[in-house]
C-alpha cells in the first residue's frame, strides 16, 4: 500500500472515511462483505454530534450464504441479504465520496480510518479490482489499531470496543457498521489528542513517520485503567461487585463470597483471564460493591442486578430478549402468561420443550416419512440448513425407536419420554459429578453435519429428550421453591453460622442472620397451582434457579441444608439429594 507524503494538513482539521465492514470469513477468499459503513470525519468531531453515517447491506454471491454464528452476532438475516445491495455499485458510491474528501484535503489519496486495517482493506481491494480496471486504490488506510497499540501497549487489550470503553463509550453487544464506524471515528478523535499531547504528531506526515518507526511491543505487566485507590478497602465478606466505565456505565457484575479477594484475582499478576473479561478490565475505571450477609444471598442479588442492567460483559442472567414461557399439557402450543391452556410452566428454554413436543408427535404416529421432514429436524433442534440428508434423519430416528422398542410396547408415549429423559439426565449428572453448576443443556460430543450417523442423530433425540424433560420438571420444583423458607449454614470466615431465608412470590420476604429458630413456615404455602405461575416473570425465574444452584453445591459440600414448603412438609438434606439427583 503506497503511503502518501502530502500530509501537511492538521489532523484535527484532516478529512477523512471512517470506513467498518461485516463479513462472512477472515479473507475474501473465506468469505464475502455482507454489511458495509461508513462517514466523512475528522479529528474535531464532537460526541454529541452524531455523524452521518451510512451503512448498505451486501448481496452475496449465489454459493455463498451467511453462517449462523454470523446471524447471531450481527443480527443481519438471511432476508437481509435477500434485499441487499451490489457490492461493486455500493463501492462507487464510496469511490465518488473519497474523491471528494482526498480533493478536499489536497491529497492524491483519501485517509481511510479503519480500526483493524488488516481485516477490512483486503475486503475493499478485492471490491476495488472488481470495479477499477487497473486503477490504484484510492485510499490509503490508517488503523487506530495499531495506534492504540503503540499508545496503550500495556493496555490488556485493544479492540474496537476496548478502546471505546477505555475512552468513555462503551459499545453494545450488537455488532452492525453503524455503531462501529461511529466508535471508530470516536477512537480516532481521541486518538488524534493523545498523539499530539505525547508526540507532538500534528500531521499525517507526522503521524506516517511514526507508524514507520519499529514497535517494540508490550511490557510484561498490564496496566488497568481502574486506579488502584478504587479496589482497596474491600471487605472480606460476601456481596456483588459492579465495574463501571469511565462514565458509570455498568460493564459486569460478579458475586464473590470474598469481595476483597475476589476483586484482587483481577489485578493480581499472572491472573489467567477469559478475552472479554480483559476487554471488560481495559475499560472498567471504577467499582461498586455491596456486601451481603451471605454468599447465597449474593447470588440472589448478582442474578437481580444483572437483570436490572443488563451488562454487557455479563454472558448468563441476561434478559436478551428471554421470556419465561407456559405449555398446553400437550406441549403443542405455548403461551408467554400461564392460563387455562397452558399450564405447563414456568419454562426458561422454550426451544427443549418444543423439541420435546415434535419427538412425542413422531412417537404418536410411529412412522417418519418425508412429508415429516419439518417436525423431525424440529426435534433434532437444529436450523433447517443445518440438519443432515433426510435419509440419515430417518434412519436416525428408527434406530431411536428400535433401541427403546421393549419400553415402548408397556408404556404411554408420553410416560416413556419421561422415565427415559429423567434416567439420561441422571446418567449426565453421574458423569459430570465434579460440576456442581446447573448446566445449560444436555452436552453432546461436536458432530458435523458431514459425518453425521443415523447413531448421532439417534443421541440427538434421546439429548433432546433428557433437555426438555428435565425443563419441566425444573417448573415443577420452582413453583414449589417460590412459597417456601430455606435453612442453611455457612462459614463467615471465623464460625459457622445459621441462616434463614423466607420466600413469597418468588422474593425474599424476610431474612435471619445467625439464627437457631425452626424454620417458619412459609406464608404462601396455600397458594395454587395457578397463582403461583402468575408471580413468574424473567427475574423471578432466574432468582429460583440461582437458589436451585445454591442450595444445590451446599448440599453435595456436606453442609446442612433445610428445606420447608408448609405444615408438616419439612426436607432435610437426604430428601434434597433425591430432588436434585433428577433436576
Amino acid at each position: 500500500m503506497n503511503v502518501e507524503r502530502d500530509g501537511s494538513v492538521d489532523l484535527e482539521e484532516l478529512s477523512v472515511l471512517v470506513v467498518d465492514c461485516q463479513a462472512t470469513g477472515a479473507n475474501p477468499q473465506q468469505g464475502s462483505i455482507i454489511e458495509i459503513g461508513w462517514a466523512r470525519a475528522d479529528g474535531q468531531n464532537d460526541t454529541g454530534c452524531r455523524l452521518r453515517v451510512e451503512t448498505r447491506v451486501l448481496e452475496l454471491p449465489p454459493d455463498i450464504q451467511i453462517p449462523a454464528r454470523v446471524q447471531r452476532v450481527t443480527g443481519i438475516s438471511p432476508g437481509d441479504i435477500t434485499a441487499g445491495q451490489d457490492p461493486l455499485e455500493v463501492w462507487r458510491e464510496i469511490l465518488s465520496i473519497a474523491a471528494v474528501i482526498a480533493q478536499e484535503n489536497g491529497m492524491e489519496k483519501c485517509p481511510a480510518i479503519v480500526h483493524f486495517a488488516k481485516f477490512e482493506i483486503p475486503f475493499l481491494l478485492d471490491l476495488h479490482a472488481r470495479v477499477s480496471s487497473g486503477a490504484g486504490f484510492p485510499l490509503s488506510a490508517v488503523c487506530t489499531h495499531e495506534i492504540s497499540r503503540r499508545l496503550f501497549p500495556d493496555l490488556p487489550r485493544r479492540s474496537m470496543r476496548a478502546m471505546a470503553g477505555y475512552f468513555g463509550r462503551p459499545l453494545a453487544n450488537f455488532r452492525r457498521c453503524h455503531e462501529h464506524v461511529e466508535a471508530t471515528a470516536f477512537i480516532w478523535r481521541e486518538s488524534v489528542r493523545i498523539l499530539q499531547r505525547r508526540h507532538d504528531i500534528r500531521t499525517i506526515e507526522d503521524l506516517w513517520q511514526w507508524l514507520a518507526q519499529p514497535w517494540k511491543g508490550a511490557g510484561q505487566t498490564r496496566v488497568y485503567p481502574m486506579p488502584e485507590e478504587a479496589r482497596a478497602g474491600l471487605p472480606d465478606q460476601p456481596g456483588v461487585y459492579r465495574m463501571l466505565s469511565a462514565r458509570g456505565d455498568v460493564l459486569y457484575i460478579g458475586k464473590a463470597n470474598s469481595l476483597r479477594q475476589r476483586v484482587k484475582s483481577y489485578f493480581r499478576k499472572g491472573s489467567r483471564h477469559a478475552e472479554h473479561i480483559l476487554e471488560m478490565l481495559s475499560q472498567a475505571r471504577q467499582l461498586e460493591v455491596t456486601a451481603t450477609g451471605s454468599a447465597l444471598e449474593a447470588s440472589i442479588l448478582e442474578s437481580d442486578e444483572i437483570k436490572r442492567h443488563n451488562p454487557p460483559y455479563n454472558r448468563v442472567l441476561r434478559r436478551d430478549g428471554r421470556s419465561v414461557w407456559f405449555a398446553s399439557p400437550d406441549l403443542v402450543s405455548f403461551s408467554e402468561m400461564p392460563g387455562a391452556g397452558h399450564t405447563v410452566g414456568p419454562l426458561a428454554s422454550l426451544d427443549a420443550v418444543q423439541g420435546l413436543a415434535a419427538i412425542k408427535q413422531i412417537m404418536q404416529t410411529g412412522s417418519l416419512g418425508e412429508a415429516d421432514m419439518e417436525l423431525a429436524i424440529a426435534g433434532l433442534g437444529m436450523p433447517v440448513d443445518q440438519a443432515p440428508e433426510i435419509q440419515v434423519i430417518v434412519a436416525g430416528y428408527a434406530a431411536f425407536l428400535d433401541r427403546h422398542k421393549t419400553r415402548l410396547r408397556s408404556a404411554t408415549p408420553e410416560r416413556f419420554l419421561f422415565e427415559l429423559g429423567r434416567e439420561l439426565w441422571i446418567l449426565r449428572r453421574m458423569e459430570a459429578a465434579t460440576n456442581v453448576e446447573e448446566p445449560a443443556q444436555f452436552e453432546l460430543k461436536s458432530v458435523t453435519v458431514r459425518s453425521m450417523t443415523p447413531d448421532a442423530v439417534c443421541s440427538i433425540i434421546e439429548a433432546n429428550i433428557a433437555r426438555g424433560t428435565h425443563e419441566i420438571r425444573m417448573a415443577r420444583w420452582l413453583l414449589l421453591l417460590a412459597e417456601s423458607a430455606i435453612g442453611w449454614e455457612e462459614h463467615d470466615g471465623q464460625r459457622m453460622k445459621r441462616f434463614i431465608i423466607v420466600l413469597e412470590k418468588g422474593q425474599v420476604l424476610y431474612r435471619r442472620d445467625n439464627s437457631a429458630d425452626e424454620l417458619p413456615v412459609p406464608p404462601g404455602h396455600r397458594s395454587t397451582l395457578k397463582a403461583r405461575q402468575r408471580v413468574f416473570d424473567l427475574m423471578t425465574l432466574d432468582r429460583l434457579r440461582v437458589i436451585t444452584t445454591e442450595i444445590r453445591k451446599m448440599v453435595q459440600s456436606g453442609r446442612r441444608v433445610e428445606l420447608r414448603l408448609g405444615p408438616g412438609h419439612e426436607v432435610d438434606c437426604g430428601g434434597l439429594k433425591k430432588i436434585f439427583t433428577g433436576i
